[in-house]
This record gives C-alpha cells, structure tokens and sequence, in this order.
C-alpha cells in the first residue's frame, strides 16, 4: 500500500506470516526430495537387528541385559538413514498417511492375536482395544513389543516437524528432549504409548539421519568397526567385573545416564554396520535381505509365535529355537501377506 508524506510516496512492505515461517525454517531452500532406493548392507543391517531383538527376548538373561544396551537404539539409527524430509505444506498429508499406514497393522496385528490367544473369550475384545489405544509399558505378553511402533511413529512424525528448521535449533530441540527425556519427573510416570521415549528415541533416530552420508562414507572400514568393537567389549568387561553400573531398557524407560546412552549404543553401530557390509559378498545375504525386508513383521509376531509353541502347543522352546522360530514364521507370513493387495495394506501397511 502507499502512503503519502507531502509529496513523496513512501511503499510499505507487508509482512506476511508465511515469511516469519520462511525465516525460522529452511522450506525455501528445500527441492525436490529423491525416491529411496534400497541399500544392500542396510537391509542386513536391519536383518541382524532384528535377531538381535528375538534373541534378546528368548529369555537369556546376560544377553538380554547386554543386547538391550544397543539392540533397539540400532533399530531407531537404521530406521532413521531412510528418513525423508518433508516440506511443511505437504506436512498434513504425509503424516496422515504415514499414521495410516502404521496404525492399521497395529490395531489388525493386535485384534489378531488377541483372538488366537482368546477365543474363547471375546468380550474382553473393546477392553483389549482400549489397552491399545492407551498403554505403551503396559502392553505385556504378546503385545510387549507393540509399543516400538508407537514410539517409531512418533519419532518418525516430530523428525517431520523439526527438519524444517535450521540445524542449530533442529540439534538444540533433539538436545534438550533427550536431556529432559532422562528427568525422573518424566520417567517415573507410565505415559500412553510410551510417548515419553520418543525423547529418547529421537536421538538414535535423528543420528541416523543427520550421520548417513558419513555412514555411507564409512561403513566399510574396518579400522573404524575394529576400535569400537574393541571398545565395546570392553564396556561389557568392565560391566561384567562390577566397575560399570549401565542399563539401558527403552521400553521401561530405564535409562539414567545421558553420556553414556549416547556412548555405549553408538560403540555397537559401526561393527554391525560393517559385518553387514561384508555379507553383501556371499549368498547368505539374500536370506537376510528377506529378514530385513520383513523386520516390521518378525518384530509383531515373534513374541506371540513363542507364546503360541509354549502355551498351546505346550513345548518349551529353547534360545535356539526361539530365535529361529520367531524369524522364519513371521517371514513365511510375511512373504504371504505380500501376495494380496488386502494382506499388503492389513499387515503390510503398503499398497
């Protein structure tokens, strides 16, 4: 509009809020993004994560203690080099959809089971759905995983939000929320959905983000992989003679030492990054690169496949047979719910 001074004609600018946006975040420079495309080694990688998590949950107690220092922290890092940013005019969209195409499997997966396990008592169905809806921690049993994707979803859709900033207040954001994350106020408290980990999670997810064209430099190194795997096994010596008090369990939000949690998972990375790297050389890779495909599957149905062999069919399972029990069904139906477009987007949460 213009003003007028005597005889001179003054142009006032007006300052639209999209600009205010524009400043405090980064959406005008961002193009296009490119279509992933999938990384030999990094479905591996999820592969050998994935068993990790099976066995740890096979009931061994020193390898559950020490798989947890890393196992589920590997799974947010590798999920977390795929992330994809996204502008926030396409914001709405993609989360909608991305929630979609999580939380359909979750509520069909979690109907599922219930009714195998219950069938002879279907009332209690609105009273399961409920403990969907709300618990995180709570979920036991069966269940006791479901609060990963929960957490994985959350994670996945606060990145979203805070990619669109700067990097100084992207990093100052993830900083302050893991450092609060570890605040007894906030971990004594039994959060639905677990939301309380995603303080944490965010970390290990955002590292994998920010770190994967350094990833993607080094993950073939062997000097790199070679001194923190040593270093690794000496986190675990040191625990094991009593000189190191760490535990790090996401699920039950136990985690009490900031330094060492970004640390000690970070040690466990790079060797199995670079393991996963070299069995892209032999056959045996094909084999994993199914299991990585269908990690999301095994990581539902391992834990109910184990309680199935257990309980209905009264055979005790060992570690062994746990872990390869937990793997191969859940990537058999895995490969059959792929066959339908239905099954595809029931179990899947892809069309």
């Amino acid at each position: 509009m213009w003003k007028r001074r005597g005889t001179v004609k003054i142009k006032c600018a007006k300052i639209k809020p999209d600009l205010i946006i524009a400043y405090l975040t980064k959406e005008f420079q961002n193009g296009d993004i490119v279509e992933k495309k999938r990384i030999e080694w990094l479905d591996i990688a999820k592969a050998i994560s994935i068993i990790l998590v099976v066995l740890g949950h096979a009931g061994h107690a020193y390898l559950d203690i020490y798989l947890g220092w890393f196992r589920m922290p590997l799974f947010f890092f590798l999920s977390g080099i795929l992330f994809k940013p996204v502008l926030f005019k396409n914001y709405i969209n993609w989360a909608s959809n991305k929630t979609f195409r999580m939380m359909l499997p979750y509520f069909v997966y979690g109907i599922a089971i219930y009714i195998i396990f219950n069938i002879q008592n279907l009332s209690l169905l609105p009273e399961h759905l409920y403990n969907l809806l709300y618990w995180g921690s709570g979920l036991q049993g069966p269940y006791g995983v479901f609060w990963f994707i929960t957490v994985l979803l959350i994670t996945q859709l606060l990145l979203g939000i805070i990619a669109n900033f700067y990097k100084w207040i992207q990093f100052s954001i993830i900083a302050v929320m893991f450092i609060a994350g570890h605040l007894q106020v906030v971990t004594e408290i039994d959060w639905p959905w677990n939301i309380n980990v995603v303080m944490i999670a965010i970390f290990y997810y955002s590292l994998g983000y920010y770190c994967r064209n350094i990833i993607s430099k080094y993950h073939d190194s062997l000097s790199i992989a070679f001194v923190s795997a040593f270093l690794a096994v000496l986190a675990i010596l040191i625990d094991v003679n009593g000189y190191l008090d760490f535990y790090l369990n996401l699920k039950m939000s136990s985690y009490n030492h900031f330094i060492l949690d970004i640390i000690i998972p970070l040690l466990f990375f790079m060797p199995i990054i670079y393991i996963s790297n070299l069995i892209t050389r032999f056959p045996i890779k094909e084999l994993l690169k199914v299991i990585g495909k269908f990690s999301i599957v095994i990581m539902y149905l391992h834990l109910p496949v184990n309680i199935f062999f257990r309980t209905i069919l009264d055979y005790n399972v060992t570690t062994f047979e746990f872990t390869i029990l937990g793997v191969i069904i859940p990537v058999i139906l895995g490969y059959i719910f792929s066959l339908t477009k239905p099954t595809r987007v029931l179990f899947l949460g892809i069309k």
